[in-house]
């Protein structure tokens, strides 16, 4: 196997809190770049050690956060990626799709904005084929916890914070995805969720503190709800797509918005400096 060097300066960028996170985050671009499938060896610790510039203390906690959560298995022969289980539980679930998703994207998502509008291109598909199904599998309780979702966002707007409501709005679609009755879609939208959270979380907080855009959001929800209590499956997928198509147009716009401002700010700056 190539143990070649990946490209850290991304994940520098990143910046993760700790030393083993961002060892973790290394290893997980590691396995990405080199194709490692589950059976798969890793380099030696030292070598780990070595690419991350790290302690051989702080990678083997990285790698000892790796194994208590199931991505990696460490033995006497050295490091393997681990095998899933064949029936997982939902936490065992959560954590395969945050690991196998989310962990391998977060590095580039932070390295380049550009990322999180493919993030978006995603959620439209994942969403789309979410409603459709829920619209066709929904019981009462699904359709009363969508319902007590949807309330939730129209309480908090005005009275929590942006980025709160903003997590209201992904409980409001995670809800969808759980009445589709398909656990893969749910973890990996929930995923998705995450990355978006943690890569435009000022664009999120944006969209909920312009009054009509909460507006349109809330006009768009409630009519997702009523095609899915209707049980018309192909309506929901369209409300969806437009629904997704809306929040990816609006958080463009605010994008370009803090750029061009940030743009005039730097010139000003400049001109001051010139002038004295």
């Amino acid at each position: 196997m190539d143990d070649a060097k990946p490209d850290l300066a991304k994940l520098a960028l990143a910046q993760p809190s700790r030393v083993s996170e961002r060892a973790e985050a290394m290893i997980e671009t590691f396995i990405k770049d080199h194709g490692l499938r589950p059976g798969d060896r890793l380099p030696s610790e030292r070598a780990l050690a070595e690419m991350a510039g790290i302690s051989r203390a702080s990678l083997r906690e990285a790698v000892g956060r790796m194994a208590a959560r199931g991505r990696v298995t460490v033995r006497k022969t050295g490091i393997l990626i681990a095998e899933p289980p064949a029936s997982p539980s939902p936490a065992v679930a959560a954590s395969w799709a945050r690991e196998t998703i989310s962990a391998p994207l977060a590095p580039l998502v932070a390295y380049d904005a550009g990322y999180s509008h493919d993030v978006l291109e995603i959620r439209q598909a994942l969403e789309g084929a979410a409603a459709y199904y829920a619209a066709l599998r929904a019981d009462p309780d699904d359709k009363t916890r969508i319902r007590d979702a949807f309330e939730a966002m129209g309480k908090s707007h005005g009275a929590s914070t942006p980025i709160e409501e903003a997590r209201k709005d992904a409980a409001f679609h995670l809800a969808i995805a759980e009445a589709s009755h398909n656990a893969v879609l749910k973890q990996v939208m929930s995923s998705m969720f995450g990355l978006l959270q943690d890569s435009i979380s000022q664009s999120l907080e944006k969209l909920y503190t312009v009054p009509q855009t909460f507006d349109a959001l809330s006009q768009q929800h409630r009519a997702l709800i009523e095609t899915i209590e209707a049980g018309d499956a192909e309506g929901a997928r369209q409300v969806s797509d437009r629904h997704l198509r809306f929040v990816e147009t609006t958080i463009k716009r605010i994008d370009d918005d803090l750029a061009r401002k940030a743009r005039s700010t730097v010139a000003r700056s400049a001109a001051l400096q010139d002038k004295g």
